[in-house]
């Protein structure tokens, strides 16, 4: 488990919640509308399986419910919520009233980020890690008293398989409690869903009755009638104008700049006539931009507002801030929907809803997952109602009118009936339990079972790549080899499937990167808000190549390389060198100087000075590892293929002479927080010497031209309904064999006549449509002018044999070409025990050229040395081996040109194991400073399981010595460096 990490904000959240911080054996709870209901709800969940609870929004059940279990013995307790936003600040929330931190007693996990300890009584995890446990772990992942699933009325995909999972698990194990909870689900639908798990089995509704406190806090609903009144606006057609119709069944759902300036007035209005400053606004939007544009509006109103983001691309972090009462401006929230349940934010007093959100769906003509705007329902608007009234009194104004409003949808429709499911579908094929195994059948489970021509077309397709297998006619489809891989990764479909492609051409380690990137927010390089020309100004700093030359037709490909290229320059430009540093301080004096420890300080300000964001560079690294070890396990062939250092690369791509000068961008990428974080903002340097990665013109080139076209193989495959014929794409993106249709002469405007090189026949073929082949995808679908049909040439196959499970079998010729010995040269065989490794070595080469080393000390008890063998007595390994106390080490490194290690490790233990392989290369690396050890060979056998666990450790100890010229790192992040090699020998159980 990674170390828990305070929140910066965690000090000044609501007074609401500091007051419940008492000690964790009996807190005492704030005066909540579910308090009085304590004893009811805990004597109900013990008697049923299924509870239901239907609370207001801000009663209390997200906060207290956990805590009331607790309290009676039921931990420990696992508690789901919608998004990442909402597992921290409820774990964060709950942490301060039971007066821990987060990560003791309540704790938490969203994506690659766990904080809790098996110590933990109550974790919070989005539905998404529930999900990937449950695939992985069947019904050992739900080895909790209680499961509570909160804010079921989000329907996400990963919240309905959540549920239906949970349903066919709660078949298995008589002794599992489910508790589900929402303010505005239709329980009489979730009801009726569980009334089948057994005879005489009954599900409990318990509804939590509003409490005096409603009644100290009304909550005040206006309508657009009521707005424009109270503005002194006038308007002869409200929906048309604010809505583009008078029926969310006709109205485009798009924000006319008109809604934004309605907006602005309202917020100017609210802050003349509100007198408690402390009283902030919240306002919901759809769409980052509208963000944007609404904060463009505000920004000249600084000295008056202080302004938070809640966006998915937003550090989560620095969302929480939007938690802090502010005495001083006015606090106005720019939200999405990300903050539309469990979350009580301090002192909002009003709430303006658009009324729109972004909904997600599968776009069949751009063959893609794409968003759009949309009409929320009247559920999505009572969780919007709900973030006031909490702790003060509300007003919630609605940017419709109340007859547009009556004929809004009651329930938003669930994103399994919208998507293409293919990523679900392949997760669940490759579940270890056979009571989820199996995604026809348990998809007809659903509570709303998806169109079963989806289910087929999803199946088809990833039989198809080859992710899916039939082994008869009539059987159902199994996951192959590659479609474990892909199912191994974190991550989504599309990206699973680059990072496998770009190691089917020797690229894996910057497939991964880019695969990690697609997926994640924020990125590492700092998106000012609000201004993105900056932003671009910024990528440019990194990504310097014309992208057009690549082949990359999309913004966000440009991006993810702008990113890629500035996570390598931080890996090796400052981490790499603070490594180097440490070692040499260390081999110097024996300890790391005050540099070392002022380091976490050093790489924030390094960081600032180069517009990256930290929090996201340590992300994208975490990520990374995890890909890395799910590669091991599986150990694909193209991980053995990337063994060397790619010819892209050079020891001087990433020199860097920092120039520093004072920021001159007011308050660029600052969100306007407090006046402590303005004070930090003024005092930023920045870096000026841009490009930052300097001529680094290949290494970019390369990565972008086979970024592009793998992402063009990718589009190819996903809109091929068969394998059927295909064409190959050369140069402009004409047809090998054909010529293209002139698109002047549909237009009516070319003049070359019988001379122009394309074709003036309607029957010919089109040309490539360069969107269609980036992520975006093109939206003109069949009406589009280019052929969305070709498909690229590279790589011709579906899948590379790279990709498919490494089949090298290892034999004794093999090996011993590692060993061409010269007569100078010496192998030393590290913490050999009983002589077993000494004494096979010994057939094969001189006996008076190994040194073995072991810790035994009586000689007598082992006299099965082969004779000649020089043997250390008494060292133990590593620290008295490679690195021993004395000044004189009793071995001759200067003649080793081969350690051997064979580390016999128990199936226990792996921290103390992980920190002797730690010790071990850190010593190593040292070792090879002091004694320039140039023509040196290292050969280590692990069991591949635990290689892929500990693995990291050696890709951080050298990775610093890019810059040397006699090394070099693999690209799968194991160190193969030349002449200098370190060989790891993996076997399997």
């Amino acid at each position: 488990m990674s170390s828990p990490r305070a929140s910066s904000c965690y000090d000044s959240l609501s007074t609401s919640f500091a007051s419940a911080s008492l000690s964790s054996s009996s807190p005492t709870l704030p005066t909540l509308p579910i308090t009085a209901m304590r004893e009811k709800i805990v004597g109900k969940i013990l008697e049923n399986r299924v509870t239901l609870i239907v609370g207001d929004t801000g009663c209390g059940k997200s906060s207290q419910v956990p805590q009331f279990l607790v309290q009676e013995n039921m931990g420990p307790i696992l508690c789901t919520q919608p998004r990442r936003f909402a597992v921290v600040a409820v774990a964060k929330m709950v942490a301060m009233s039971r007066n821990c931190e987060v990560g003791e007693e309540v704790g938490y996990h969203i994506g690659h980020s766990k904080v809790y300890s098996a110590r933990s009584m109550i974790v919070f995890k989005t539905a998404g890690v529930l999900l990937d446990e449950m695939r992985e772990k069947g019904l050992n992942a739900l080895n909790y008293k209680v499961i509570i699933l909160d804010e079921v009325h989000e329907r996400s995909v990963e919240s309905d398989l959540v549920l239906v999972c949970v349903k066919q698990f709660l078949i298995k194990n008589n002794d599992l409690r489910i508790v589900l909870m929402s303010a505005t689900a239709d329980i009489a639908r979730y009801k009726e869903y569980f009334r089948d798990l057994g005879r005489g089995e009954r599900v409990e509704v318990l509804a939590i009755p509003n409490t005096d406190q409603h009644v100290i806090f009304q909550r005040h609903v206006l309508y657009l009638e009521k707005i424009v009144k109270l503005l002194g606006m006038e308007s002869e057609n409200l929906s048309s104008e604010y809505c583009s119709g008078s029926s969310p069944f006709t109205a485009d759902a798009e924000i006319k700049p008109e809604l934004h300036q309605l907006i602005h007035k309202l917020i100017i209005h609210i802050h003349k006539n509100e007198e408690d400053i402390e009283k902030g606004i919240l306002v919901f939007l759809p769409t980052y931009y509208s963000l944007e544009q609404q904060w463009v509006l505000l920004k000249p109103f600084s000295h008056l507002f202080r302004v938070h983001i809640l966006h998915r691309s937003i550090d989560i972090e620095q969302a929480l801030m939007a938690m802090k009462i502010c005495k001083s401006h006015r606090k106005v929230i720019l939200a999405t929907n990300i903050a539309e349940s469990s979350v009580t934010i301090p002192k909002v007093g009003y709430v303006i809803d658009s009324c729109r959100s972004l909904q997600v769906f599968w776009d069949s003509n751009r063959k893609t997952d794409c968003a759009e705007l949309a009409w929320v329902s009247k559920s999505q608007a009572n969780q919007r109602q709900g973030r006031t009234g909490r702790t003060c009194d509300g007003y919630v104004y609605r940017l419709v009118t109340r007859a547009f409003y009556n004929q809004l949808a009651d329930y938003e429709p669930p994103s399994i009936l919208r998507l293409s499911l293919r990523q679900q579908i392949l997760l669940l094929c490759c579940a270890e339990s056979k009571a989820i195994n199996d995604p026809k059948v348990l998809l007809r489970k659903a509570l709303d079972p998806p169109d079963p021509d989806i289910v087929d077309d999803a199946m088809n397709l990833l039989v198809h790549i080859r992710a899916l297998q039939k082994p008869s006619p009539r059987s159902r489809p199994e996951p192959t080899f590659y479609g474990r891989l892909l199912a191994s990764f974190t991550l989504s479909f599309d990206a699973s499937v680059l990072i496998l492609k770009f190691g089917a051409i020797g690229m894996l380690r910057d497939g991964i990167i880019l695969g990690v990137l697609l997926d994640m927010q924020p990125h590492p390089i700092l998106r000012p808000f609000g201004q993105d020309s900056l932003f671009m100004e910024y990528i440019d700093n990194y990504f310097t190549v014309n992208a057009k030359t690549t082949g990359l037709t999309g913004r966000k490909e440009v991006i993810c390389m702008g990113n890629l290229c500035a996570f390598l320059f931080w890996q090796c430009v400052f981490k790499d060198k603070y490594r180097l540093e440490r070692l040499q301080e260390l081999l110097k004096h024996g300890r790391a100087n005050q540099t070392q420890t002022m380091l976490p300080k050093l790489e924030e300000e390094w960081c600032a000075s180069h517009n990256l964001v930290l929090p996201a560079l340590h992300q994208v690294a975490e990520m990374y590892d995890e890909i890395i070890a799910s590669l091991h396990r599986y150990r694909p062939e193209c991980l053995a293929e990337s063994d060397g250092l790619p010819s892209y690369y050079s020891a001087n791509t990433f020199e860097h002479t920092c120039h520093l000068m004072p920021d001159q961008c007011e308050n660029a990428g600052a969100l306007v927080m407090d006046d402590d974080l303005l004070e930090q903002d003024l005092g930023i340097m920045k870096c000026a010497a841009v490009p930052f990665l300097g001529q680094n013109e290949v290494l970019e080139y390369e990565v972008a031209k086979s970024f592009a076209t793998v992402i063009k193989e990718m589009r190819a495959q996903s809109s091929q309904d068969t394998p059927g014929n295909q064409h190959v794409v050369h140069g402009e993106g004409l047809i090998t064999g054909e010529v293209s249709l002139c698109k002047y002469f549909i237009q009516g405007l070319c003049n070359r006549g019988s001379q122009c090189f394309f074709s003036h026949s309607f029957e010919a073929r089109r040309p490539v449509c360069k969107f269609f082949f980036s992520l975006q995808g093109c939206r003109n679908g069949d009406s589009c002018f280019f052929s969305h049909e070709s498909v690229p040439s590279f790589p011709s196959a579906l899948v590379s044999r790279s990709c498919l499970q490494e089949d090298r079998d290892a034999d004794s010729a093999s090996h011993s070409k590692l060993f061409h010995m010269s007569s100078d040269g010496c192998i030393l065989v590290l913490d050999d025990i009983d002589s077993y490794f000494t004494s096979n070595l010994a057939y094969h080469y001189n006996p008076t050229s190994i040194i073995a080393t072991t810790s035994h000390e009586d000689k007598s008890t082992h006299k099965n040395w082969p004779a000649g063998v020089r043997v250390l007595w008494g060292l133990s390994h590593p620290h008295q081996t490679i690195m021993p106390n004395s000044t004189e080490s009793a071995i001759p490194w200067k003649d080793v040109k081969w350690l051997l290690w064979f580390p016999k490790f128990d199936s226990e233990h792996w921290e103390e194991q992980k920190s002797i392989v730690h010790d071990f290369f850190e010593y190593l690396a040292i070792r090879m400073l002091e004694d320039a050890l140039y023509d040196f060979k290292v050969i280590v056998t692990m069991n591949n399981i635990r290689f892929s666990y500990f693995q990291v450790l050696l890709h951080f100890t050298f990775s610093y010595l890019i810059n040397f010229p006699w090394l070099h790192i693999g690209g799968n992040g194991i160190l193969w460096p030349t002449p200098l090699t370190i060989a790891l020998f993996l076997y399997t159980l």
